[in-house]
């Protein structure tokens, strides 16, 4: 009752809109907020810490036709009335507070309440950049996938590294194909985890697809493993978009006993097992039998963000920056400076997304506006780069098959190429985000301004929280790896012997979780 009297509460708070946004009730004739696009799902418990964060890069989000169904799991912190806070000062914001019940169970409960087409997950001590959602709702509406699936940073301390897959695959690949793939890394966090995929509603609710509420460990990816046998394809994007923090209170980080660590393993084994005997024809599941046993010794793989390697950024310099001092006046100077690098910012999301430099991007969109070039120099200003680095650049995207280069009597002549085609359409896509951006007018530049600026000095306080919770975080000793390796051997499953052997190698220290975050 409590928590009907919440959600009722919140909703009250809600102003009625006309137009597009609103529909009329045939019954009532009263005005109610239309069903929205994607319905981002957080549930919290005691996440005070981290969550003004993470709610925050949810309402910056560029994209914003979503709701935020955010469910308060009996939390003993603050966590409620900053929660409550939010709800009121937005109606896309909607909160129920209920009983603890554990994530799973919570999460069902969300997905019951949700609305949208798409459905979006997060947990309450990580955070998205800002165009997380409109990047994932444009993959999931321009391919058709039944789902999508895209990069993430993985944060360790104050360092933070890309941790992504399917790599080299850039187009929309079958169930089948996706099960090719999960065969060569199941317990990779990539497939196994929530909030890096868009999700379709209807096929969860068409299917009844929920969280395994019996279990506490891997109900991550037993969810995905039920949800991809009833979707047909899927859709990758190589863009990182989600920040992901390990933090002290996650089940991957505390070692179980090993009896327990067993019985869960062999209980997700079933569904594992299960998803691709649904998945193959009867021939392919018995010509893949050894690869899918491999799935005993396979151990958690989430990435991790080593200062020693060149791949590891300080926090806040993974991305191109968009620094402004506080109290500057306004003035047409930082005006354009600000303008000119949020354009950057869009083309690098092209650029991750290709596997092309910002440069590259840049001179296909001289291209895609211009038209075959002769004028070098034209093209020497435009990049601001002299003609020795113009021509790196465009000998560079004719050797990955995007320009076609001659030479004329008036100079190079460069044209576009057949693979260029998607990424003049994302560039497309930018310029009119940017347009609409300008047309919102200063608000909305200074609201995403406001969102991007100095990523790393945002939120400070709930990072270095996070940071510390990192450092005390232990992983299991090399001792229990070896022994859960034993038990898997000695579980009797046709296979798993040979699996074992052919698999010992790749064990690496962790808590196996077939690719859970929990």
């Amino acid at each position: 009752m409590a928590e009907q009297q919440t959600e009722q509460r919140i909703e009250s708070n809600t102003e009625p809109q006309t137009g597009s946004d609103s529909r009329i009730s045939a019954s009532t004739g009263t005005i109610a907020p239309a069903a929205p696009t994607v319905s981002i799902i957080v549930p919290v418990y005691n996440a005070a810490g981290a969550l003004r964060r993470c709610i925050d890069s949810i309402l910056g989000q560029e994209y914003r036709d979503f709701e935020l169904i955010a469910l308060d799991d009996g939390s003993h912190d603050d966590s409620p009335a900053i929660l409550d806070e939010y709800a009121a000062r937005d109606p896309r914001v909607r909160v129920i507070h209920k009983p603890n019940s554990g994530v799973s169970n919570t999460r069902n409960q969300g997905m019951a309440l949700a609305r949208g087409t798409y459905i979006q997950f997060l947990d309450a001590d990580d955070w998205i950049t800002e165009d997380a959602t409109k990047l994932l709702v444009r993959a999931a509406e321009h391919s058709g996938a039944d789902m999508v699936i895209a990069d993430f940073y993985r944060v360790v301390g104050e360092g933070t590294s890309r941790k992504g897959g399917l790599s080299g695959i850039d187009r929309v690949i079958s169930r089948e194909e996706y099960a090719d793939e999960l065969l060569k890394d199941p317990a990779d966090f990539y497939f196994g985890v929530l909030w890096n995929k868009l999700y379709r509603r209807d096929i969860i609710r068409d299917h009844q697809v929920s969280m395994d509420t019996s279990v506490s460990w891997c109900e991550d990816f037993i969810f995905n493993l039920d949800y991809m046998v009833h979707a047909a394809s899927v859709y990758p994007i190589h863009v990182p978009m989600y920040y992901y923090v390990k933090t002290e209170g996650s089940l991957a980080n505390h070692a179980m006993k090993l009896s327990e660590t067993v019985r869960i393993k062999r209980y997700v084994f079933d569904y594992y097992t299960e998803f691709f005997r649904q998945v193959y024809d009867e021939d392919t599941f018995a010509r893949k039998r050894a690869s899918i046993y491999r799935y005993l010794i396979a151990w958690a793989s989430d990435g991790s963000a080593n200062p020693a390697l060149p791949s590891t950024k300080r926090l806040g310099e993974e991305r191109l920056p968009l620094i402004v001092p506080d109290g500057m006046r306004d003035n047409p100077f930082i005006a354009a400076h600000q303008a000119s690098r949020i354009l950057d910012r869009y083309l690098e999301r092209i650029a991750t997304q290709f596997g092309l430099e910002l440069g590259e991007v840049r001179v296909i969109v001289f291209l895609h506006y211009g038209g075959d070039t002769a004028d070098f120099k034209a093209l020497q200003d435009y990049l601001d780069a002299g003609r020795v680095s113009a021509t790196r650049l465009a000998e560079s995207l004719a050797l990955k098959g995007y320009v076609d280069s001659s030479l004329t009597l008036k100079g190079a002549k460069l044209e576009l190429t057949d693979k260029a085609a998607p990424v003049e359409h994302m560039i497309d896509q930018a310029a009119a985000d940017f347009e609409r951006l300008a047309m919102g007018g200063s608000q909305a530049g200074a609201a995403l301004i406001a969102e991007i600026r100095d990523a790393a000095a945002r939120g400070e306080a709930e990072t270095r929280e996070a940071v510390d919770t990192a450092r005390r975080a232990a992983d299991v000793g090399n001792d229990d790896v070896d022994a859960a390796l034993d038990a898997a051997a000695a579980l009797g499953a046709t296979g798993a012997a040979d699996a074992v052997g052919a698999g010992r190698d790749d064990a690496s220290d962790g808590v196996s979780d077939g690719g859970a975050a929990e």
